[in-house]
């Protein structure tokens, strides 16, 4: 074949293989565009203009809004959706799907034993074999996930089935790893009586067995998140804390004292210009040997919150309603604390602070900061203004 012919054929091909080529891309943006499939450059369009961010609305609202009591799916169809009281005991389990884009089934069961209805039991022995939301975690975050799925049990059983006992307690395993009453973390106390006896069982109206996973598991890398001021969320949040609110705008930082890593080495120049951008300034170091009202009050003058990511952050649950939150996340893709704020229907930004890795130290560009802590401020003078210090 002569060099001529040679060039002509591979021509002729290259031209077949780039108009084919152009053919299947047009029709894959085609399809691309009739499925609404979001990218990074759509994620911020208007939730009605595409079916995508509708879906992730209204599946966010099945999981966190009150709705989603009636969502659960009762096992034993075949029976009444009620309990029957008067041919006792009866046990419902129900089931439900977590969030998107899992989307695996969660469980919890509720047992009625008498028609008394002076006692319930919240049963959290199952939650105690699951080492990263056991109730006795050391990690605000995670055992805010056991202290949420309890709460959802107690509300399945008394806003659907109208199990509306005069008692709660909780009860924990502490013959795993020789636990002891007195070493759960202090928010338990806030929400009901607590005890390690299981004799207390067979006095119960009805126990509740409540979910172990889903909930707040789904939300820690979820960056497309779009549920906003949960009132469900937020009813679980005033049972810490009674959200009244203080009118001044202090700015709090939220150390990590005793932590190896995430350590801010220009913290000098960091909270000068705090104290540029905020009328006051606090220092806040948060352990896991302040009990929950220690926590609130050390909280209750902080208008923003601003630290470096890590469970520190988990404490917004119980400042005072209306806080901004800015955090330090570096290269970390985790949404934990953005989507604990979305929730709570309070202003969050994160700032990328340095570039460097999660598990490193950081050197905060002072300048990102300070547009962030601004904008913070200027919310939280907003939002008290609007609301009267209320949610």
């Amino acid at each position: 074949m002569s060099d001529l012919r040679k060039r002509a054929y591979i021509a002729f091909a290259l031209g077949g293989w780039l108009c084919c080529s152009t053919i299947l891309l047009s029709r894959y943006m085609s399809e691309m565009m009739e499925l609404n499939i979001t990218t990074n450059e759509t994620k911020n369009m208007d939730k009605s203009d595409t079916k995508v961010d509708k879906r992730q609305d209204d599946e966010c609202k099945r999981v966190f809004e009150w709705s989603m009591i009636e969502s659960w799916k009762d096992l034993n169809a075949q029976t009444s959706s009620t309990f029957n009281m008067t041919s006792l005991p009866e046990r419902k389990t129900l089931k439900s799907k977590r969030l998107a884009p899992d989307n695996k089934e969660i469980e919890m069961s509720i047992l009625v034993q008498n028609n008394n209805l002076d006692l319930t039991v919240v049963d959290m022995f199952p939650c105690s074999k699951t080492a990263m939301s056991t109730p006795f975690q050391i990690n605000l975050w995670h055992r805010m996930v056991s202290q949420y799925g309890a709460f959802v049990g107690v509300q399945t059983a008394k806003y659907r089935y109208g199990l509306n006992t005069t008692e709660t307690v909780y009860l924990f395993d502490c013959k795993r790893k020789n636990n002891k009453i007195e070493d759960l973390p202090p928010e338990w106390d806030k929400i009901g009586n607590t005890t390690c006896d299981e004799s207390i069982k067979s006095r119960a109206s009805v126990i509740i067995t409540p979910p172990t996973d889903g909930f707040l598991w789904d939300l820690a890398w979820n960056r497309d998140f779009e549920c906003f001021n949960s009132e469900m969320f937020k009813a679980f949040a005033s049972q810490y804390v009674d959200k009244s609110s203080a009118m001044e705008v202090v700015g709090c930082w939220i150390g990590r004292k005793g932590r190896p890593i995430r350590e801010v080495t220009n913290r000098k120049d960091l909270f000068k210009m705090m104290h540029e951008v905020f009328p006051r300034v606090r220092d806040i170091e948060l352990t896991q040997n302040h009990s929950t009202d220690e926590t609130i009050d050390l909280l209750y003058e902080c208008r923003v919150l601003f630290g470096v990511h890590g469970a520190g952050q988990m404490n917004a649950i119980f400042a005072r309603p209306g806080v901004s939150v800015v955090e330090i996340v570096g290269k970390t893709g985790a949404a934990y604390y953005k989507n604990i704020n979305m929730l709570l229907g309070q202003h969050y930004e994160a700032i990328m602070g340095d570039d460097k890795a999660i598990n490193e130290n950081f050197e905060v560009d002072l300048v990102e900061a300070r547009d962030a802590l601004t904008r913070a401020k200027d919310h939280a003078e907003a939002w008290i203004k609007e609301h009267d210090g209320k949610w």
